[in-house]
């Protein structure tokens, strides 16, 4: 049995760099409350369409709730992106440094005698 430990060698691969994911993760609340909003100005405009106060804030809530599950799964697609790339099967779509490789170990150095020592 080998009980030795495995190393894990880090990969020269690129990684990601682009922050269009940081910005879909701040930006999608603000973007589920324009999305509500908008559907409740759209109910109350909407000719010919009658709809008491509970039907609009059921409309508001699925605009809402639509918006944060786009963002959702967006993330989670980027998230399996930045995978593939981390492992090298995947392009980078703004590559950022390679990852950090491995320092190969350093030898010992004899000591330095020096002549006014002897």
């Amino acid at each position: 049995m080998n009980s030795s430990p495995i190393s894990a060698v880090p990969s020269s691969a690129p990684t990601e760099a682009s922050l269009i994911s940081r910005f879909v993760a701040i930006l999608t609340p603000v973007f589920a409350v324009v999305a509500g909003w908008f559907a409740g100005v759209i109910a109350q405009a909407v000719p010919g369409a009658h709809l008491d106060q509970n039907q609009i804030v059921a409309f508001m809530t699925a605009a809402a709730v639509s918006a944060i599950a786009a963002g959702w799964k967006w993330l989670q697609g980027w998230q399996q992106h930045e995978a593939l790339v981390a492992q090298g099967l995947d392009v980078p779509v703004k590559a950022g440094p390679p990852a950090a490789t491995a320092a190969a170990p350093v030898a010992p150095q004899p000591p330095v005698v020096s002549a006014a020592a002897s």
